[in-house]
């Protein structure tokens, strides 16, 4: 293959999908294009990939599935047998069909995945689960994946002959879950923080503490974000989910790659 532009396109609320991308395309080549999706302004614009480019693209897993929000970016995505590197992020307890999900929406705009990895990163709303992840041992992993995609280029000489690549991952996608929605309490000093780094503007703009529960995609950003610790998810449901889940995902789980 013929390449002549590599590019890192990502959405990452939290910045462990970004650093994920980021760590591919840049072994790839030391010239890479960034395009960060996450915020609204970047991901309205339409963006055309040619046949000479490579693609390597991520996002994060949300309860098994990618991000409501990758719908509206696929719309403004198009490729023209443009080959990629798909990539989802996940804490460490299961990606579901997600990796599946971003293949079959790639092909649908004429991006044709070449290969393919699911990467651990430390959990967005609980963070003794993967902490630290990825960490050199999964870097070290990624490293012989690029040499690997390498390789596999030079063998390409015709991308519309290639079968397309098997990943796992079923049919219908595990069914999207209504997820609770972060609010602020008397800790909130307004500071506008969250608001400002909302990636799908579900903060109130007047009073920081209310958030849209039709847009918010319960991404963690705020939580994270907020220097007082004033916002966070109050059901008791999500307690004990979260107790639970240094158990359920207590295991360390390995990075999987997928080459045509």
């Amino acid at each position: 293959m013929n390449i002549k532009r590599i590019l890192s396109v990502y959405f990452s609320p939290n910045g462990s999908t970004k650093k994920i991308v980021n760590n591919i395309a840049n072994k790839l080549s030391n010239d890479v294009l960034e395009i960060d999706l996450t915020k609204l302004e970047s991901r309205n614009k339409k963006r055309i990939f040619n046949e000479d480019d490579l693609v390597v693209i991520g996002f994060p897993v949300y309860a098994d599935r990618l991000p409501i929000i990758s719908k509206e970016i696929f719309n403004n995505l198009k490729g023209n047998n443009t080959p990629a590197v798909a990539i989802v992020s996940y804490g460490n307890r299961d990606y579901g069909d997600a990796l599946l999900e971003l293949k079959e929406n790639l092909d649908k705009i004429n991006i044709k995945v070449i290969s393919a990895a699911t990467v651990i990163g430390e959990h967005c709303l609980n963070h003794s689960v993967a902490k630290s992840r990825p960490d050199k041992e999964d870097f070290d992993i990624l490293y012989k994946f690029t040499k690997d995609i390498k390789k596999k280029m030079l063998t390409i000489t015709d991308i519309n002959k290639l079968n397309s690549i098997k990943i796992k991952g079923n049919h219908p996608y595990h069914p999207l879950k209504e997820q609770p929605t972060p609010i602020g309490d008397s800790n909130c000093i307004q500071c506008g923080l969250c608001e400002k780094n909302c990636p799908v503007n579900a903060i109130d703009k007047i009073d920081y503490r209310k958030t849209n529960i039709d847009s918010c995609i319960f991404c963690g950003k705020c939580i994270n974000i907020c220097p007082t610790n004033a916002r966070d998810i109050k059901e008791q449901s999500f307690l004990e989910f979260m107790n639970k889940l240094e158990y359920i995902a207590g295991e360390r789980k390995e990075i999987e790659t997928f080459i045509y």
